[in-house]
């Protein structure tokens, strides 16, 4: 990935001040591209204390910096619905584990993701942007380097950035379309559950019910829900707090939700990652990523 900038008329640049000003490179990134010598400026190689005239253009390698993936490349179904020079997005099947970790090092989207990308010849590696829970489908998006995912998550974590679910959850929420704003915390140390509680990070969830009905005698609801804040496990909790679990939640479902999910055979929450919208960080595009269910 080749970023270029151009210095505008009536203006001197140093290349360090276009590196971490314009370009938003990080200071680490800075050291790795004038170790790798992958600054140029009008073609040829240049130092970062290199004061630029106007027109001068000033090419950054940033592929050619980056460090060594550790995810293994591995072949595997995988669904792309978005691509650039810098980024990739995927819609993500239920049941599929996001990134490798101490326990597992294979059968991940990002090993499947990093297969793909070499299949194409790419040098890139693989930094997932937004992370979802095993069974959990819909959008995820992937950084082709640790720039694009910095920037990447700097752009998903602004007032215009949009992230849209679908569910599914067992009873009849409180209003037809409400806000529930409830801070969501650890429970205990080193648990993977959270609840709601005093003292917890302010988590903020807009719902709407599309549809509700009685099934089989169990009363299911379909939401779209929007995050305003992106909490582990936001909507799983928020809805359980609200006494509507998502369907097929073994985690934080109740009795009756956990009966009716056996009741229809299911055995992972039916919520779905269905659009991501955001200001691309390079681009400046509007980038409105879907992924049908």
């Amino acid at each position: 990935m080749i970023l270029t900038f151009t210095v505008p008329q009536g203006q001197d640049r140093k290349v360090y001040t276009v590196l971490r000003r314009e370009l938003r490179a990080s200071a680490a990134l800075v050291r790795r591209l004038k170790l790798s010598g992958g600054i140029t400026v009008n073609g040829e190689p240049a130092f970062t204390d290199r004061v630029m005239h106007p027109g001068d253009v000033l090419a950054v390698d940033i592929s050619g910096c980056e460090p060594v993936s550790d995810v293994v490349p591995e072949k595997g179904e995988i669904d792309i619905i978005y691509e650039d020079e810098g980024l990739a997005a995927v819609n993500k099947a239920p049941g599929v584990i996001v990134h490798p970790s101490h326990s597992r090092y294979t059968g991940t989207l990002a090993n499947f993701a990093a297969g793909y990308f070499a299949e194409k010849g790419e040098p890139e590696s693989v930094h997932v942007v937004n992370r979802l829970d095993r069974d959990t489908s819909g959008v995820v998006l992937l950084g082709k380097n640790s720039y694009m995912k910095a920037l990447a998550s700097e752009a998903l974590g602004e007032d215009t950035a949009v992230k849209e679910y679908k569910a599914v959850v067992y009873g009849k929420m409180p209003e037809k379309e409400g806000v529930i704003d409830a801070p969501i915390l650890r429970l205990r140390e080193g648990d993977i559950m959270r609840g709601v509680g005093e003292g917890g990070q302010r988590a903020v969830t807009r719902y709407k019910t599309m549809a509700f009905d009685i099934v089989d005698g169990y009363p299911l609801s379909f939401l779209s829900l929007t995050l305003e804040t992106g909490r582990t496990h936001q909507i799983r909790v928020h809805c359980a707090h609200l006494g509507c679990p998502v369907l097929g939640d073994r985690l934080y479902g109740s009795e009756e939700s956990k009966k009716a999910s056996e009741s229809f055979g299911i055995s992972a929450q039916l919520l779905h990652a269905e659009r991501l919208s955001f200001t691309h960080p390079v681009k400046g595009e509007k980038i409105c990523l879907y992924a049908p269910i």
